[in-house]
């Protein structure tokens, strides 16, 4: 089935439309992608500045916190006092009385205030400055059977300050959480075995003042040097791939994670600082610019799409005008009914043009029509004229048998049937009879047929009840050639007796008349010949006319005269039926009359 096609001005419309929606669609999306990529970027390189700057001040605060622990272990009066603390009966108010001074004095200065700076044995003895501790719970760990065991199994290094990740308090019941950093007290004489631990302790407040951000958006992520996870204790931890990325490199790692931007860098004694942002929070930025300016082209392209429909309109205006002037044109109406006047030059150059080609075209039109005109009446006629020389001959050789017979009222029957048949066959005046009419000369026909052969030929007809013969309206001639053909062909080889059955029906918009005899029947070779000698006819009517003899015709006269008034709408079969002889089936269209009655 053919797609019918756009109209020129919806065309035009819909191919600018749709090139300003692609044009807009592709900076939209260029926008989205510049604007995401800019963001990504910026936000990569905030988080790893703020990595940076807060690993800075992780790192200071460890720093600050090995500074306290390293004056202290090294103070000569607080190494003298827990050298002494080792004699027996040396008591925690004697050692307090000792180092609380220095303490303080170390303390103060550091703003050490915010930590708790501890300072114990193996045997007990202890001493406190900073952050209040509970002296009743202190004082009972410090005599328990556990305590010494605990104080083995504290993670000292040698030598080195050790950081201890976020744990509860143990020299209070408050259940507060604590970072804890320890360096060995060494004697003041010898210095390969410690006499105490200093321990400073940070509150899990002051480490969260750095690590927590306004920003919910960032998250911030301590590890200790063996992987585990220190801070926050009670989020999410990353996968081990994310830390070891961030690990490798020193100076901090940055790169991109599934889902997150992270940053990493090492803050101190094998301490890492990773900080995460999620990348819907790049969206939560990007997605409203991209709404926004979605929403703005949209309006654009809709304020566009009116602007170019009222150019196009005005543009193509004068083109529909002429289309549609054009479609008007036939052969009764040779013109353009348009006025040209407030049309651009271009257009009244088209009508004028126009004008021109109508005036050639109706001379020519004129001409052809009436050559063809006189042609197809010359060849209707023609083919109305034919008639079997034989069957003339035969039939005045019969008048003259029954002239010698002296049977005078076959011999008027005879005339009586044949001149009925001239008459109407040299009718020219009209192409289409009634079917009574066809019917009548069919059987004057036939009947003289009769007369010659006797009793060694019959015939039937059958009519529908539904056809109506006096209105029904056919081509002259449409019958007695197909009865006639049965002679000419199918009866030729076969011996009588001879029958012939004639019907007529409707179906549809259509009428049909079967002609079927006993005769010999129609090869398929035959059926071939005549379908090609048919075509050839209508490819050459004129030319087919004059080269076949009068009489030579037959069938292949009725279905060329159907066809020429039919066109494609004439239907023409032939059958073999099983019992044998032939069966010659045509039809053609209803007249608007008939199909009105």
């Amino acid at each position: 089935m053919r797609m019918r096609q756009l109209p020129f001005q919806k065309k035009l419309f819909l191919s600018i439309s749709a090139c300003m929606a692609v044009l807009m669609l592709v900076c939209i999306m260029g926008f989205s992608l510049y604007t995401y990529n800019n963001l990504n970027q910026q936000s990569l390189s905030n988080l790893h500045q703020l990595s940076e700057r807060t690993g800075s001040e992780v790192k200071t605060l460890f720093e600050n916190m090995d500074a306290l622990a390293l004056y202290a272990s090294t103070n000569p009066e607080i190494r003298s006092a827990f050298s002494d603390a080792r004699t027996e009966g040396f008591s925690n108010l004697e050692l307090s009385r000792k180092t609380v001074q220095t303490l303080t004095s170390i303390s103060i200065p550091n703003s050490a205030s915010h930590y708790r700076i501890s300072l114990y044995n193996e045997n007990g003895n202890f001493t406190s400055v900073g952050i209040p501790y509970q002296q009743k719970w202190t004082t009972n760990k410090l005599a328990s059977d556990e305590y010494r065991q605990w104080y083995e199994e504290l993670p000292v290094i040698e030598n080195g300050p050790s950081f201890y990740g976020f744990h509860p308090d143990y020299w209070s019941d408050s259940g507060e959480l604590y970072l804890s950093l320890f360096r060995e007290i060494f004697g003041t004489t010898s210095t390969l075995k410690a006499n105490a631990l200093i321990e400073i302790q940070c509150p899990l407040k002051k480490v969260k003042d750095i690590l927590n951000f306004d920003d919910n958006s960032y998250t911030s992520y301590l590890f200790d040097p063996d992987g585990n996870l220190v801070y926050p204790l009670e989020g999410d931890k990353l996968s081990d791939s994310l830390y070891d990325a961030c690990r490798t490199d020193s100076q901090g790692y940055l790169s991109q994670y599934t889902h997150l931007f992270y940053s990493g860098t090492e803050v101190r004694n094998g301490f890492h600082l990773i900080l995460t942002q999620s990348q819907e929070h790049i969206w939560g930025i990007i997605l409203p610019q991209i709404l926004a300016v979605l929403f703005l082209g949209a309006a654009a392209l809709i304020i566009f799409v009116v602007v170019i429909f009222y150019v196009t309109k005005h543009a193509t205006k004068p083109l529909q005008d002429l289309t549609s002037s054009v479609k008007q044109v036939s052969i009764s109406n040779l013109s353009l009914e348009l006025d040209f006047a407030d049309y651009p030059d271009e257009i009244s150059g088209l009508n004028t043009a126009f004008d021109k080609m109508f005036q050639r075209l109706r001379q020519s039109m004129d001409e052809i029509v009436r050559i063809q005109a006189c042609e197809m009446r010359a060849n209707m006629v023609a083919l109305q004229s034919q008639m079997d020389p034989h069957f003339l001959y035969n039939t005045l050789t019969v008048i003259k048998a029954f002239s010698r017979e002296k049977n005078n009222l076959q011999i008027n029957m005879t005339c009586d049937y044949l001149v009925k048949m001239l008459r109407y066959i040299s009718s020219y005046n009209e192409h289409n009879v009634s079917l009574k009419q066809e019917l009548d000369h069919t059987e004057n026909y036939l009947n003289l047929m009769k007369i010659r052969y006797e009793d060694q030929f019959s015939y039937t007809f059958s009519i529908d009840s539904n056809v109506n013969t006096e209105t029904l309206m056919v081509p002259r001639l449409t019958l007695q050639p197909l009865v006639e053909n049965c002679f000419q062909h199918g009866f030729k080889t076969v011996a009588p007796p001879w029958t012939i059955h004639l019907r007529f029906w409707l179906e549809g918009p259509q009428w049909y008349v079967s002609v079927t005899d006993n005769g010999a029947g129609f090869s398929p070779d035959s059926e071939q010949r005549l379908l090609d000698k048919i075509d050839e006819f209508l490819c050459h009517p004129s030319e087919s006319i004059v080269s076949m003899k009068i009489g030579g015709m037959g069938l292949v006269n009725t279905v060329a005269r159907l066809k020429l008034k039919y066109k494609n709408q004439i239907s023409f079969k032939i059958l073999n039926p099983p019992e044998g002889g032939t069966s010659v089936i045509i039809g053609g269209v209803l007249d608007d009359e008939y199909l009105c009655d």
